[in-house]
């Protein structure tokens, strides 16, 4: 007798991600596959019922509370492990990371990915780690630059009350980007160029801000390589470079 595969689908992912079973398959392949191999191979062992479906709770609501709504092919790090091309949407609002797979009947499903054991993501346009925020608690971080000092964006969503509908609905705000620059363990929130070059002694915020202006670079809007550049020349003047 097999068990409902809402039961026994979470179960499955959490036990790629938790045991020592990775020799029954290639890293390559994708989580849908190989939670079908390991189906076929484990059947309903009750052991294994420790995952989490997710269920969308909020489709009365405007918005979502996703980065980007549509699922993007991604690279997941998870304990050590590498999965590719995995279909993906981040929830920046509870920080969890939502895998859509087909399941063994056809049908899309959804999984909560197991935070614990997650290290990193990337999909071709931002690459992710997972470290402690100024707050002292793990959430996710785009990575701009990592050096001595480094350069990260946390994006964040709002879940508000629409007030003037009058109809107690809510909605999620578009997503915003809290830029930091990291130094040893201690994070530097910026917003503009001013803000940003108070990070740094006045020696070197004379030579920042005149490598701003001559580059045109302007924090808030700067490109992936502009900031590159920036972090490159703001790590090869401080000491921490020495």
């Amino acid at each position: 007798m097999r068990i409902n595969p809402e039961i026994w689908m979470p179960c499955l992912v959490a036990a790629i991600c938790f045991s020592g079973l990775q020799p029954l398959w290639s890293q390559d392949r994708s989580l849908a596959a190989q939670l079908e191999q390991y189906d076929q191979k484990y059947g309903n062992d009750p052991r294994l019922v420790n995952g989490e479906k997710y269920y969308y709770p909020y489709r009365r609501s405007d918005g979502d509370p996703f980065l980007e709504s549509s699922p993007r092919k991604t690279i997941l790090h998870i304990g050590g492990n590498v999965f590719k091309d995995q279909a993906i949407r981040y929830d920046i609002y509870n920080q969890l990371l939502v895998l859509e797979y087909k399941d063994v009947y056809g049908a899309t499903s959804s999984l909560v990915l197991p935070n614990s054991r997650l290290e990193a993501f990337s999909d071709d346009r931002r690459s992710f780690i997972k470290m402690k925020g100024p707050e002292g608690k793990e959430e996710f971080f785009q990575v701009v630059y990592e050096g001595p000092i480094s350069c990260y964006y946390a994006w964040k969503k709002e879940y508000r009350l629409d007030a003037t509908s009058g109809s107690g609905e809510y909605y999620f705000t578009e997503p915003v980007r809290e830029a930091y620059l990291v130094r040893g363990h201690a994070f530097y929130s910026y917003g503009g160029n001013r803000s940003f070059s108070r990070v740094f002694d006045k020696e070197n915020k004379k030579l920042i801000r005149h490598f701003m202006r001559q580059h045109h670079i302007n924090v808030r809007t700067a490109s992936g390589s502009q900031m590159e550049s920036l972090m490159e020349y703001c790590n090869s003047i401080t000491d921490e470079a020495q």
